[in-house]
Parts: structure tokens; sequence; C-alpha cells
């Protein structure tokens, strides 16, 4: 298949000028901001992505992948550019950035083919110099590219989706919850140690196939997970980890420093597309780890359960190669290999759902986790339960609003009830200091106020203790469809959510939704509810 330098030649880069930015924890960073260009000597349905090296004086290498937007577009050629990218080049705790380079990678006939060269973007002068620089892309410095993708098999996911949906318990699907407690017997914690301490006992035990973790979870800042990823790696098993740029770049967290410095293959991504439906800034937001060939857990929960223990979360554990498999599918998309196309019934017992999927259905259209969501609360016909983060204007196929489709629900008899945070559902800086008499006093999001003006049921949640900054618990993103139909996962039920990397659970079992309804009553009892 040769090189993707047979479909594409980089042609020039662009170094910005300094930035600020921040994280969670209000601490301030300066980062370059850049683009890449790309001539392509294919059509429009040639992609480009772009993985980015940034070496460091302590001997640490950096990886990140940037997708490609096409423009001038021809019939037989047409010209790239990467979307936003931004390089830290003077961390507290890493050493200062000495050159950038870059590989790229063509998707070309369902296979994706690397480049042959890496090659050379930015100096360290340069990022010393505060000026705009523009660099045309040469051979000089160029080095042999040793980044590789791979794909699955298209047939074979076929056969795995048909075969869960005639075999749905050969799934072996668990739900999980967190309930603010982080030694609770239905904790995702203990199950992912478990999982880890079995990957390293088949790794001892057959030395020669080896074993593999794949993470692929918007932040993994929590020392225990991080610790227990090194001794795995120490012990031969194969751990990949995929994150998102920001929690990668602008941290200070010992926990990512000893993932750079351990030599376990640690990606960053950017999502950084631009739309003006999008509300916040998208990001590689999937929530899913990969024990072996069969064991998986997904949820809403990020593995921070260090400093977020007192959450409110919900996923899902999977024993069952196929599912392995549809994960596994995602997983090497996001490392920059082609996702598989396979078909799906709406209507069938179980679909896993992600926002860049190639799931489709008998029209031959794609159906996406937001298609999915509307679709299925225009179906209900008795009951809807929902537990979400947060709610906006989630915009389906026609334009449509998940807003509108809960208000005629409610209209058509269904009996409507929803649990959101109460924090995040107001108007106004979360971060602020306050008092509760205070907090109950901002105004709710128009989204929110549009059901509630509908008499649509909105419980505002909140912890039972008071906090300078008022704290809600909820950060589940579930649904109970007429008692039996649970979706579940990492989506927000906002627009960036699908413009970002993000997977839903459509599960249609009596015995699944079980627990998720004991679990959205639990919620109303044990935590503090304000209309």
């Amino acid at each position: 298949m040769g090189f993707a330098e047979q479909y594409a030649s980089p042609v020039g880069a662009k170094l910005g000028t300094s930035i600020s930015r921040t994280n969670d924890f209000k601490e301030l960073f300066y980062v370059r901001w850049g683009h890449i260009w790309f001539n392509v000597f294919w059509g429009y349905d040639l992609n480009i992505k772009v993985m980015l090296n940034v070496y460091r004086s302590d001997g640490i290498c950096e990886r990140f992948i940037v997708d490609t937007d096409p423009h001038d577009v021809q019939w037989d050629r047409h010209k790239r550019v990467t979307r936003d990218f931004y390089i830290h080049p003077f961390p507290m705790k890493l050493g200062h950035v000495t050159r950038v380079t870059f590989s790229f990678i063509a998707h070309h006939n369902n296979r994706s083919i690397p480049s042959e060269h890496e090659y050379l973007l930015f100096e360290e002068w340069q990022l010393r110099d505060e000026r705009t620089h523009h660099r045309n892309i040469t051979m000089d410095g160029a080095t042999p590219n040793g980044y590789r993708t791979r794909e699955l098999d298209g047939w074979e996911l076929q056969r795995d989706v048909d075969w869960a949906n005639h075999h749905f318990d050969s799934l072996h699907l668990t739900p999980k919850f967190t309930k603010g407690q982080p030694y609770h017997p239905y904790h995702p914690k203990p199950y992912i140690h478990e999982r880890i301490d079995a990957t390293i006992y088949k790794q001892h035990e057959n030395p020669h196939r080896r074993q593999s973790i794949k993470v692929c979870v918007d932040c993994i800042d929590d020392t225990d997970f991080t610790n227990h990823l090194i001794h795995a790696h120490w012990n031969g098993v194969r751990v990949q980890c995929i994150v998102d740029w920001r929690k990668m770049t602008l941290t200070n967290s010992d926990n990512y420093i000893r993932l750079k410095q351990s030599g376990i293959d640690l990606l960053g991504v950017f999502c950084t597309p631009k739309d003006s439906l999008i509300e916040v800034a998208p990001d590689m937001h999937n929530k899913f780890i990969i024990f072996g060939d069969e064991d998986v857990i997904t949820g809403s929960f990020n593995i921070t359960f260090d400093r977020w223990w007192a959450n409110w979360e919900s996923g899902m554990t999977f024993r069952s190669r196929g599912a392995g498999r549809l994960f596994d599918n995602i997983f090497q998309s996001v490392r920059g290999g082609v996702i598989q196309r396979y078909g799906i019934d709406p209507y069938s017992p179980f679909n896993l759902l992600y926002t860049f999927g190639r799931h489709f259905t008998l029209n031959g259209k794609n159906y996406r986790p937001h298609n999915a969501i509307i679709s299925e609360i225009h179906r209900a016909k008795h009951s809807i339960k929902l537990v979400l983060f947060l709610i906006g204007e989630l915009r389906g196929e026609h334009h449509d609003s998940v807003i509108d489709a809960l208000i005629h629900a409610q209209k058509r008899g269904v009996d409507v009830r929803i649990i959101l945070n109460g924090h995040l559902a107001r108007q106004g800086s979360p971060g602020k200091e306050h008092p509760m008499s205070e907090e109950l006093k901002r105004p709710l999001l128009p989204s929110i106020m549009r059901l509630k003006e509908a008499g649509v049921s909105v419980a505002l949640v909140y912890g039972v203790d008071d906090f300078k900054v008022p704290y809600s618990p909820i950060h589940s993103k579930y649904c109970i469809i007429d008692d039996h139909i649970v979706l579940e996962g990492s989506f927000n039920w906002y627009n960036a959510s699908v413009f970002s990397h993000d997977i839903v659970i459509v599960a249609a079992n009596h015995q699944v939704a079980e627990p998720y309804l004991f679990e959205f009553d639990q919620i109303m009892r044990r935590l503090r509810i304000f209309w």
C-alpha cells in the first residue's frame, strides 16, 4: 500500500504567539498555537490525521493526534489544514521543548497509511522567540516514522453485533454505581484494580502472549490507578492510554508526570472543531478501559477518584470478546486508524454508539448517540427517568431539540422525571463562592426553564453538606425509558457532545434497568432536592 506521501504532502506550518489557558484548578499556563498545511493528491474522501511529537530536554516525548479539515476542494485534489493545536514550551515539572516533529496518516479505501517520514516542525529557538513563525516543510531534519495504526475487521464486528443482539446474556453486562462512596461494592474502582491484577497474572502465566490494557478516558489523574498501570507496564503488559490534550498538557499533576516518565504509550487528543452549535469546548470525552480481549468498563466517570470520590457516577462492565472488539474499533480509530463500518438495528436489544462511528441503519445513514437519544424519547410509551450532569438544546438529525422531545413526551402522557446537577443547571460561573441562599437565587439555564415551564418534573440535586462553592455530586448521564431501556455512557446531552469523542450504550433489558431504577430512587432519597 506504500506510504501516505503518495497521497499528500506537507507544505507549510505556522507557530503563533503565546496565549494563556487555565485548568479546572485555575492554574495558569502559556501555550503556543499552531497549524500545518497539506496538499492532497486525491479527492475529498481522503482524510489526513497528524501525529505531533513534542521532545523535551529531560528525554520525554509527548505525543498528540490532530484532525485536519479540507478546503479548496476539486474532484481529484484538495488542500487540508490541521485544526488548532497547542504546545506548552516551558512546563513547571518537565523539561523545556527542544524540538517538535510530526508524521501523518492518510485514510484511503478504509485503511490507514502512515507517512514514511517524521518531519521537523519547530525548533527550540522558535519556541523561545515570542514572535509568530512560518516554516516551509522540507526533508531537512526528517527521520523515519515509526508510528503505526491498525484497523479491525468490519465483517467480524458485524458478526459481533448480530450475535450480541441474539444472545444478550453473552455480553455479561453488569451496571456499576459509585454512590459517592469509594469503597461501595458496586463502585467501579475495585473492579478496575481486580482486572489490572488479572491481566498481570495472565501475562505471567503465558509470557509469550502479550496482554494489553487500553485506557481511553478524558482524564486519568488518580494515584492508585497510575501506580497500578505503571506496575502492569513493568510486568510486561502493554499499556496504552488516550486522554484529552488539556488533561495531559494543562496540568502540574504528578500522576501525569509519572505516566510520561514511565514509557507507557500516552496519547493526547486535540478535539478542536468549530461550529456555531457548540456551547462549550469539545474534547476527547470517551470513558472506557479494555482489559485483555474481553473485559471492558465504561460509563460517566473519569479515573479521578482521588479528587471526585464523592461524585455519584454510573457505568457498565462487559465480559465478552465481541464487546471488546467493538470498543477496540473505537480505540484504534482515536489512535489514528479508520473506524470500521457495520450495520445496526435501532430497535435491537444492544447498541454501542460512538459520535464518530460508522454504524448505519437500513437507510444507509449513520446512527449516532444524538440520533438514538431523541429517537428513544420519541418512542417512549409510559415513562422517562433521566439523570444528567447537564442538559441543553441538543439537536437531532432534523434540527429537532431534545428539550422539545421531552416536552412532547410529557404532553402525550409519558411520565417524565428528570434529575439534574443543581449547581450546573444555573447561569453564571460555577466556581464562584457563595452560600446556598444565594445559589438558589441564580437563574436557571434557558433549556431547563423551558422544561419546568412546560410542567416537566425537574429535580435539582445538591450534596447533603454546604461548601464555600456549592456542590452537586451528580455526574451520571443515564436514562431509563419504559422501565426497561437504558441509555448510558459519557455523552452529555448538549450539542458540544456531538463534536466530542463520546459514547452511548443502548441496552433494552429489564434486568439491566432494575439497578438503574433503584439508583434513581436512591438519589431522590439520599441527596438534597430543590424544585
